[in-house]
């Protein structure tokens, strides 16, 4: 990178110039002007710094003490408060040469800044007072050269930072669909898990509906084999009765008794078979003997 050219000399109030200034500058600040220079020339700033504003505060409206001023705060590398200072010199400046120095040395305590826009203006001016002037010319050139690759690297950063922000979406974005598919999978997971359980208290309910099904028939099945049981151990209504009474059918080819017909009536009120039966029981013919062979 090519160095930029310092700023330009003190304006020094010589015997020469004083004779030209004694009816604008008081005898202090002239004196403290000088001092301001001798140190200056053995490079105490800060020390020439002091005796320029003194001089400022003695004559107010006097140009070289705030030039000088700008230049020892320039060499102690405070760019901003040497411009400002600058900046008040040429408000009271009435020298063309000291005009252009002015806008000259702005123009590198703005480059300094990295004010690239700012100095090539500064430049610009100082050329329009003094178009011959080369170190303006090549100070003018080295700070377009910086604006250009500030601009670019500006540009740089933004697609920088686009590009960031993009990817940041982008992941933000991938974050919420990875989150989302979570969300979908373990609400199939939950709702396969519902399924199944419900398929298993389904499964339950049935084979319990089987069993009690099963119970039910066992004890269905128990109850008649009891009746059953039940059943053989007693005698049957008109079986047995019938068994264990004499018989009241008289022998055949006899008439019946007045006793047997009390016991046939009897029994006709008892049981459930009809007159008739008893009658055809009782009343059979008696069968025809075989003929003998004389």
């Amino acid at each position: 990178m090519s160095q930029l050219l310092n700023n330009k000399a003190l304006m020094l109030i010589t015997l020469l110039s004083l004779g030209l200034l004694a009816s604008a500058c008081k005898p202090s600040a002239e004196k403290l002007v000088q001092d301001g220079n001798e140190q200056f020339g053995e490079e105490a700033y800060m020390e020439a710094l002091a005796a320029y504003q003194q001089a400022n505060f003695e004559d107010p409206e006097l140009a070289e003490p705030y030039y000088n001023a700008a230049n020892a705060l320039y060499r102690e590398e405070a760019y901003p408060e040497a411009l400002t200072l600058m900046q008040e010199a040429l408000k009271f400046a009435d020298e063309e040469s000291l005009v252009e120095s002015g806008l000259f040395n702005m123009g590198n305590s703005t480059y300094n800044t990295q004010d690239f826009g700012g100095a090539v203006e500064a430049y610009k001016q100082a050329l329009l007072v003094d178009p011959a002037d080369q170190d303006a010319k090549y100070n003018l050139e080295l700070a377009l050269q910086q604006q250009q690759q500030q601009e670019q690297e500006q540009e740089q950063e933004q697609e920088q930072e686009q590009d960031q922000e993009q990817e940041q979406e982008g992941e933000q974005e991938q974050e919420q669909q990875e989150g989302q598919g979570e969300d979908d999978q373990q609400e199939s997971e939950d709702q396969s898990q519902g399924d199944q359980n419900q398929e298993e208290e389904q499964e339950e309910g049935d084979q319990e509906q089987e069993q009690d099904q099963s119970q039910n028939d066992q004890n269905n099945e128990q109850q008649e084999n009891n009746e059953q049981q039940d059943g053989q151990g007693q005698p049957q209504d008109g079986q047995n009765e019938d068994e264990q009474q004499p018989s009241q059918m008289p022998p055949p080819g006899q008439r019946m008794t007045a006793e047997q017909a009390r016991q046939l009536l009897a029994a006709i009120a008892q049981e459930s078979e009809t007159l008739q039966e008893h009658l055809g029981q009782i009343f059979v013919a008696p069968p025809i003997p075989p003929v003998q062979d004389w």
